[in-house]
């Protein structure tokens, strides 16, 4: 899973190409991405998982490591 996640990171953010991003990589901390950046991987993340994200059960927070990411997609039902 966290691979996939790695890639729609690439996809949603040109900038992050020639990154190397481990599970660890503090991407918000770090100021690879946005709050911007953030609602199209969640976009992404429902499209390639099948799920829905609520809005009001995420905090930021969560989106800041590829292995913090991935598990808002198991919380939501998404499998590898």
């Amino acid at each position: 899973m966290e691979e996939k996640i790695i890639g729609l990171l690439k996809t949603i953010s040109e900038d992050l190409e020639d990154v190397v991003i481990t599970p660890e990589t503090e991407l918000i901390s770090g100021g690879f991405i946005e709050s911007f950046d953030i609602i199209g991987l969640i976009s992404e993340l429902e499209n390639t998982f099948h799920i829905d994200i609520s809005f009001d059960d995420i905090e930021l927070e969560q989106f800041n490591t590829v292995a913090s990411i991935a598990e808002v997609v198991s919380q939501f039902g998404g499998a590898a």
